[in-house]
C-alpha cells in the first residue's frame, strides 16, 4: 500500500470490546443454550467447527453482548495477536474475555475482511507485539488496540486485496492436504516395510 492512503486509527474505524465478562471458568454444558467462542477456537482462517464450540448457560445481570457475523475477532493473549473474520457465527454466540470483539463503524471507509486482513499483516502485528505487555504470557490492553494505525485504501482496492488473499489461502489449504496426504502415505510404506 502506497503512503498517499491516510493513517488512521483502528478506534476511528471500528469499536472495540473485550468478550463476555466470565467470573471463573466457563463451565462445559452439553445442552447449553450459549456457543462461547475461545482462545483455542480462533485462527487467521476464522473460527473453525462453530458446532464444537463449548456451550454453557449465563446468568448476566444484562442482555449478553452476542458476536455478529462480520465482527472481527482479536486474541488479547498469547505471542502472536491473531485476528479472526466471523462469518454467520451460530446465534445467542458470546467470546471469551481474552479475546477482542472489533466491529467496524464506519462502513464507507473500511471493509470488515479488510480489516481482518490487515491486522494479520506484519506491520499490525508488529505494532501489537510492541505494545503487549507482560513477562510470562503476554496480553494487549484494548487502549492498544484501539490506537493501532492503519492505512485504509478505497473499498474497490479492498475488495481485490481480500479476494486475493482469499485465493491465497484456498491454495495453502489445498497444499497442506496434499502434504498431509502424502505423509499419510510414506507412513503407510514404511509400516509395510518395516
Amino acid at each position: 500500500m502506497n503512503s498517499l492512503h491516510p493513517i488512521l486509527r483502528l478506534a476511528d474505524v471500528a469499536s472495540v470490546r473485550q468478550g463476555h465478562p466470565f467470573r471463573g471458568a466457563i463451565v462445559d454444558v452439553a445442552d447449553g443454550p450459549v456457543r462461547v467462542i475461545q482462545l483455542k477456537n480462533v485462527t487467521a482462517c476464522g473460527v473453525h467447527d462453530a458446532d464444537a464450540l463449548l456451550r454453557t448457560r449465563l446468568r448476566p445481570r444484562k442482555v449478553p453482548e452476542w458476536v455478529r457475523d462480520e465482527d472481527v475477532l482479536l486474541t488479547a493473549r498469547g505471542n502472536q495477536p491473531v485476528a479472526a473474520l466471523l462469518c454467520a457465527p451460530p446465534p445467542d454466540t458470546v467470546c471469551s474475555p481474552h479475546l477482542y470483539v472489533v466491529r467496524v463503524t464506519a462502513h464507507d471507509a473500511v471493509l470488515p475482511a479488510f480489516l481482518a486482513w490487515q491486522l494479520n499483516q506484519s506491520p499490525a502485528q508488529e505494532h501489537l507485539r510492541r505494545q503487549s505487555a507482560g513477562s510470562r504470557q503476554k496480553s494487549l490492553r484494548k487502549a492498544a488496540v484501539e490506537q493501532l494505525p492503519l492505512r485504509l485504501p478505497p473499498l474497490a482496492q479492498q475488495r481485490r486485496i481480500v479476494a486475493i488473499a482469499r485465493a491465497a489461502q484456498v491454495e495453502c489449504c489445498r497444499f497442506e492436504a496434499l502434504i498431509a496426504a502424502r505423509r499419510q502415505e510414506i507412513a503407510a510404506v514404511a509400516a509395510r516395510l518395516l
